[in-house]
């Protein structure tokens, strides 16, 4: 017979070319055990008295324990064994690996949140959302007023536009570097000359910007001194600054909340692969129960044949017996028929599947 080493899907204890080899085997052992039941009988053996059963159904008895020797090489359940310490050393070894990466990075995770317990409760984005859109606000009302002062120099309306958002851009941006200056700076004389310093630069920049408004102004007939412009965004200029000094945060403070959002970042990019690795770990471990279930389910399955097999060859001594007392001539039965029939020698596989280290 052909060797076929199978694997039975958990929760499935048929395999058809087994079954079906069963069958065929036990039928054709059954006919033999007739045939040759008759042919005894014909000439009134066995003998009445003091002769042995197994004279006669030996070749029964060794067809049965060959089809129980055939399931065994068919279904190969000690196979299983050294395949499963293996399997159990390579997924042991992994399942150890894994979880020393987890714990790797749950203790990484534990220092760094820690770490973060301030951020938590961090305002910074906030402080920083607020003092943007304030002085957004005053720089959209700019740019819209200054694309009109720009159309003067007699450009489009379009190169207007663009060189008006760079200077409104500019000059907020410039309203919040400088309370980030005055901030950084260590002495007073840094911090006067950050201020005076930022006015006089500004006051140029309005002082240009307020020409252009008077002028475009004065081709509408109206007559408006450039100082007052000066002036009016000089104010708006400081509110900005101001705003960004009580509510910006400093370079330092951003740089800090840089770190930790990059640490935050960090935790949750480690949570992830511990989620991963997790999952991992759960399906190798779900891999090991069912390949354990399908190698129980094998040796049970083994067993359950032996079992068939040696109730088969009961059956099949019991046809035997009938057959030869329909046949014999002198209609007697031999006292070896009150006998036990011939135990065969077909082994458990369930018991052979122990090792002899379990035994012990």
């Amino acid at each position: 017979m052909k060797t076929k080493a199978i694997t039975i899907p958990s929760g499935s204890i048929f395999d058809p070319i087994l079954e079906e080899m069963l069958q065929k085997r036990d039928a054709e052992l059954k006919v033999l055990a007739e045939k040759n039941s008759k042919n005894f009988a014909q000439r009134n053996l066995p003998a009445l008295k003091g002769d042995s059963l197994n004279n006669y159904t030996g070749e029964i008895k060794a067809g049965y324990e060959k089809l129980a020797t055939d399931v065994f090489h068919y279904l190969q359940p000690e196979a299983h064994f050294p395949e499963a310490k293996v399997d159990a050393d390579y997924f042991r070894n992994k399942v150890k690996i894994i979880d020393t990466e987890i714990n790797e990075k749950e203790a990484q995770n534990r220092n760094d949140e820690n770490a973060l317990k301030d951020f938590a409760q961090s305002n910074i984005p906030s402080r920083i959302l607020w003092a943007m859109v304030s002085t957004m606000i005053i720089t959209l009302g700019e740019i819209a007023f200054n694309t009109k002062a720009f159309q003067v120099t007699g450009e489009s309306l379009l190169f207007a536009l663009v060189l008006s958002i760079c200077i409104s851009v500019a000059v907020f941006v410039f309203a919040h570097m400088t309370p980030m200056l005055y901030k950084g700076a260590t002495t007073k004389i840094q911090r006067i000359s950050v201020v005076v310093g930022s006015l006089l630069l500004v006051t140029c920049l309005f002082t240009a910007l307020a020409i252009f408004r008077s002028s475009y102004l004065e081709s509408h007939d109206v007559h408006i001194k450039p100082f007052y412009f000066v002036i009016i965004n000089l104010f708006f200029f400081i509110v900005s600054a101001l705003v960004s000094f009580f509510i910006l945060p400093s370079w330092i403070e951003i740089k800090e909340n840089t770190v930790l959002l990059k640490l935050q970042y960090v935790v949750k990019k480690r949570k992830k692969l511990i989620e991963i690795l997790m999952a991992e770990r759960d399906k190798i471990l779900a891999t090991i129960m069912e390949r354990t279930k399908v190698r129980i389910r094998i040796s049970h399955y083994a067993n359950y044949a032996v079992e068939r097999i040696r109730k088969m060859y009961y059956e099949t001594m019991g046809i035997f017996k009938t057959t030869n007392l329909i046949y014999r001539n002198d209609n007697t039965v031999p006292d070896c028929f009150s006998e036990d029939p011939p135990i065969p020698e077909i082994e458990n596989f369930y018991y052979s599947l122990i090792s002899n280290n379990d035994q012990k």
